[in-house]
């Protein structure tokens, strides 16, 4: 139980904000938002037995929202909508949508980071993974800030033609 109450905590505190998201693109008024996002965090604790851990939490998550906005417009006329309900599901297939290209999105970067030499992947992780400035990095790899820099420009613009190409490709196949 431990368990799955630490798994239910990590997953809703990574996608709340794309869950409140898609409920504000609905609701307008603010404390509505925020009543029902409450509301959906507890549907979501108690159902979170019957969730598919090979399927997204988000997108899980969002359902259950949808419902329950639905459910609210309907039962109890009482949170103003900036939208007719019937536009709801449509609003749910754009997040889905968007959420769709992200992971392809980061699909596509984890293929190119392997196509990197290591020394270029190296240069990544002292900047990204632990945040290290220009000059620390330089010292790291007996460069020169002005190189590092360089090299971080050269090595992110590779990665974007990457991607770029893997995202058409795979837009050409499907």
């Amino acid at each position: 139980m431990d368990d799955d109450h630490d798994l239910y905590l990590e997953l809703l505190l990574r996608h709340q904000t794309e869950v409140k998201a898609f409920i504000g693109s609905i609701l307008r008024d603010r404390q509505s938002r925020d009543d029902v996002f409450q509301e959906v965090a507890l549907i979501l604790w108690r159902k979170f037995g019957e969730f598919n851990r090979d399927q997204s939490f988000a997108a899980w998550a969002r359902g259950i929202a949808a419902n329950k906005v639905l459910h609210e417009i309907r039962q109890r006329n009482r949170i103003p909508a900036l939208l007719d309900p019937t536009a709801v599901n449509a609003i749910l297939n754009a997040f889905e949508r968007i959420a769709s290209e992200s992971a392809d999105r980061k699909q596509a970067l984890s293929e190119c980071l392997k196509l990197l030499p290591k020394n270029s992947r190296n240069l990544l992780a002292l900047k990204y993974e632990l945040d290290l400035p220009a000059d620390e990095i330089g010292h790291r790899v007996h460069k020169n800030t002005d190189a590092v820099y360089q090299s971080l420009s050269r090595i992110r613009s590779k990665l974007a033609e990457c991607i770029r190409l893997r995202l058409d490709l795979a837009g050409d196949v499907g």
